[in-house]
């Protein structure tokens, strides 16, 4: 077998972080689901949310085991910007008084960070049988901006969160 290639092996790297993070935003829902357990539709929520960033993690595991990397990836500045959000969002978990409003908010600065078009590029060369592909367009961010939605109305968060929710989703649907 011979040896990986410089590129490849700093793809396979590049991969691996945004494995990581993508297991972060799975590990940030799931203190959610455990801040609201005391509401059992609100937790079971943020499990799924969490769910969803694992399988997104799954995906670019995929990705990195079939040799199959964007051409363009990530650069150091976009790396350390996620990482300074995931800093910042996780020391805001540990508010005791963190509100239901600020949840959304959480999910809504990490849902619209560049994360999102980071892992569409990483996985847009994603081929393969129909049940791959279908999972690739199921994982999509205007699905996660929909799920956000429909659970702050049916969760009651503020008018002001459900607007920015509203605008973001409108956004995700233009492009």
């Amino acid at each position: 077998m011979a040896p990986e290639s410089t590129a490849s092996t700093e793809a396979r790297n590049i991969y691996r972080g945004f494995i990581q993070f993508e297991e972060r935003s799975a590990a940030l829902y799931l203190e959610l689901s455990v801040r609201f357990f005391d509401n059992a539709e609100v937790s079971w929520f943020w499990v799924e949310m969490a769910m969803e960033e694992k399988q997104h993690a799954g995906m670019l595991q995929h990705c990195s085991e079939a040799g199959v990397f964007a051409c363009e990836l990530p650069g150091k500045d976009q790396i350390q910007r996620l990482n300074a959000l995931f800093r910042k969002l996780e020391a805001r978990l540990e508010d005791p008084a963190l509100t239901l409003d600020d949840a959304f908010e959480m999910a809504i600065a990490l849902e619209s960070s560049e994360i999102n078009d980071v892992y569409s590029r990483l996985t847009a060369p994603i081929e393969g049988p129909p049940h791959i592909m279908q999972k690739k367009i199921e994982l999509s961010v205007a699905n996660h901006f929909e799920r956000l939605d429909d659970a702050a109305r049916k969760f009651h968060v503020s008018s002001l969160v459900q607007a920015h929710i509203a605008g973001l989703l409108s956004h995700s649907r233009v492009e």
